[in-house]
């Protein structure tokens, strides 16, 4: 115990006769443990902590790659989503999403938000129920089905001020009235942490042809 102290004053001499040296060194120590921090907190949330999904170890996402254009990772053409699922023989069953991005007018300040278009079986199939309302009915899931949304539960809390009596309401987003038909958990997370809603992702006729990016 005594050298320990010994060792310790010792050190401590050094580090007080050298101060731009200790400097550095307890700023490459913060630098070190505070990306290391970072590094933990992504891999605890992506690869340690499991999903809040039904059966999460079951889940899989699809990709599509193009060596020809070195594309890697790249989005799925609606066309080839729906061949996909039609010819399916592995999967119990094939959900898609699509990028959107609203701006919400009226009920406060316009705002731009995140969101997404998801198809009718998207939140069934990671075993996700809204804690109001419900999900997408398979009509809504339709070019010229009704306009509806789910909103997140940030989204719910920070606009709307946790209002229950949000369900059935008609919100504006882009000019277009959508009736709230549910609310996800605050426990929901899907990719991003900042999607705003989902809306049917309603593939339209054109949509349905494509097959590039």
């Amino acid at each position: 115990m005594n050298t320990l102290i010994q060792d310790i004053r010792y050190g401590l001499r050094g580090l007080l006769r050298q101060p731009g040296f200790t400097v550095i060194a307890v700023l490459s120590l913060a630098l070190g443990i505070g990306a290391n921090t970072a590094m933990f907190s992504l891999v605890n949330a992506v690869l340690l902590k499991p999903l809040q999904f039904a059966d999460p170890n079951r889940l899989v996402v699809l990709w599509e790659d193009d060596p020809s254009i070195g594309a890697i990772h790249d989005d799925v053409a609606v066309a080839n989503f729906v061949d996909w699922k039609t010819q399916n023989k592995v999967f119990d069953d094939m959900a898609a999403l699509s990028f959107r991005s609203f701006n919400i007018t009226g009920d406060g300040e316009p705002e731009k938000v995140m969101a997404y278009g998801a198809t009718a079986n998207f939140f069934p199939l990671l075993g996700a129920t809204p804690s109001l309302g419900r999900n997408f009915l398979p009509e809504e899931d339709q070019p010229g089905g009704a306009k509806v949304a789910i909103l997140s539960h940030g989204l719910w809390q920070r606009r709307y001020g946790a209002d229950r009596g949000i369900i059935g309401r008609n919100i504006l987003l882009n000019g277009q009235k959508h009736t709230v038909v549910g609310v996800m958990p605050a426990d929901f997370k899907y990719l991003y942490e900042s999607t705003a809603m989902w809306v049917p992702a309603a593939f339209t006729s054109e949509e349905l042809t494509k097959r590039d990016g």
